[in-house]
């Protein structure tokens, strides 16, 4: 999977249940996707193992879709999946700093061609940070974090900076947003998709793997908001987990 631009933790996805529901489309099934919440799950795999141990948690919802155009390959970086778009002004791209109008330095403004191994303005040089527009179609699933202070709900902004996290020099942050796979069993999911026009309902589970899951959230009460995004661009609803805490949704360790 391709995401850039943010430091990133390891996004493992699964689908599961998925079936298509005829050769006709129902007409009360369109096709921009529903989603709903299933369920969440929390796990320390390995546990004790310094080379892979890992902390998952795992979001499962249910999902429907009128024509089944679900998922992204992580090599389609081609638009309208693209990472970024490069901002260009007179004299060609521009650099961090060349304007004071341009926004201060983070992750989702800016490209810095070292950490890509590339040379994006074609100057033989791999020094440049360079302004982008960060395009948010790159991923097919948003996830944001809510913690409960004082019984009311209100936003992490895990994109920035989390609690406890050593991103300060760096004002990159966290993201979970991410990509699932094309939702097909077929060799070549993604090109079946996009010859069919068939829809589809299941549930898929998504899993988040991150280190700082227990330093971050300790005791806290959570609750995980998130949408969804088909092939064409069309926005799911917004759909909501219940309120958890890590130990209250903890499953047995695997080894």
């Amino acid at each position: 999977m391709r995401i850039t631009h943010f430091s990133k933790v390891l996004l493992a996805i699964t689908a599961l249940g998925l079936v298509a529901i005829g050769c006709n489309k129902p007409p009360d099934l369109p096709d921009a996707p529903a989603i709903s919440f299933d369920n969440i799950t929390f796990q320390i795999r390995n546990e004790g193992d310094p080379l892979f141990e890992e902390t998952v948690l795992s979001l499962s919802f249910n999902v429907e879709d009128g024509n089944g155009d679900l998922g992204l390959d992580g090599n389609e970086n081609n638009a309208p999946y693209n990472s970024f778009g490069l901002v260009t002004g007179p004299n060609g791209f521009i650099e961090f700093g060349e304007r004071p109008t341009d926004p201060p330095f983070s992750c989702v403004n800016y490209v810095i061609e070292d950490r890509e191994n590339l040379d994006l303005n074609n100057d033989a040089d791999f020094l440049d940070t360079l302004l982008i527009n960060f395009n948010e179609n790159q991923f097919n699933i948003e996830v944001d974090f809510l913690v409960k202070n004082n019984g009311v709900f209100e936003e992490l902004e895990m994109r920035a900076q989390p609690r406890g996290s050593a991103n300060k020099t760096t004002l990159c942050g966290i993201s979970f947003d991410g990509r699932f796979p094309c939702l097909s069993s077929e060799d070549n999911p993604c090109d079946f998709i996009r010859n069919n026009d068939r829809p589809i309902e299941g549930v898929v589970t998504y899993e988040m793997n991150s280190g700082l899951f227990l330093p971050i959230f300790r005791t806290d009460t959570l609750m995980l908001e998130f949408k969804i995004r088909d092939r064409a661009l069309n926005e799911s609803n917004v759909a909501r987990t219940e309120e958890f805490t890590l130990q209250g949704i903890t499953i047995a360790s695997t080894n």
